[in-house]
């Protein structure tokens, strides 16, 4: 699917593009049972370093350098690259180490299944020959988690749900207790329907006391 080209302006020396076959030879898009297997998927884009980018920024002369000495920028770029190497274009995804999910398990870094109806069927266009399927190939990825890729009769598609931070064992990135839940708000007392359905019976002694003031009112 992918081919690496020769490019001295480009920062790794190569760049990745389209594998479009030879005139005699062209290229044939793998099947969906083909890229269930792990050993189909390679590293088609640099990778993340350290710095949080896929390029390593100029070294800078540091500011406590000893007298009589001089700062060589390629000695000190070779020295990031060392401590931070770039990781080989179209490299395979199972040549990579294993993540520690414990103190004594270990597993791959990435996790490839198949998913759906894994029959393979002739498109009905007699002249497309290449097996069509239903199912759909999910590469999901145990370093940084929330990355899924997508292989769906010869289509990929990648997408990104998380928060930017690699899976670490050791080091987590969200606080160890929750923050502290609100207590409920007081209760109002329950007061007299505002708009009754029914007129309220009036007590006997309150009914006499408006007597009274009507009869004074009427006096006056």
């Amino acid at each position: 699917m992918a081919k690496l080209e020769e490019d001295e302006g480009a920062e790794r020396g190569f760049n990745v593009v389209p594998n479009e076959g030879e005139d005699d030879k062209p290229f044939v898009m793998p099947s969906t049972l083909q890229m269930s297997n792990p050993e189909m998927w390679v590293y088609a884009k640099p990778n993340i370093l350290k710095n949080g980018r896929t390029t390593h920024l100029p070294p800078e002369e540091p500011a406590n350098m000893p007298e009589g000495e001089e700062f060589d920028p390629e000695e000190a770029k070779r020295q990031l690259e060392k401590a931070d190497p770039y990781e080989k274009l179209l490299k395979s995804i199972t040549e990579d180490a294993s993540v520690a999910t414990g103190q004594k398990f270990k597993q791959s870094t990435w996790s490839v299944r198949i998913c759906g109806d894994k029959m393979e069927y002739r498109h009905q266009n007699a002249a497309i020959t290449a097996p069509q399927s239903n199912a759909v190939v999910v590469a999901r990825s145990l370093v940084w988690p929330g990355s899924y890729t997508f292989f769906f009769n010869g289509k990929v598609q990648q997408i990104y749900l998380g928060n930017g931070h690699k899976f670490s064992n050791e080091r987590k990135s969200f606080p160890v207790n929750p923050p502290m839940v609100l207590g409920d708000p007081d209760e109002y007392d329950d007061g007299p329907e505002p708009t009754p359905l029914e007129e309220p019976v009036q007590d006997p002694v309150d009914a006499g006391e408006d007597d009274e003031d009507n009869d004074g009112e009427d006096d006056e």
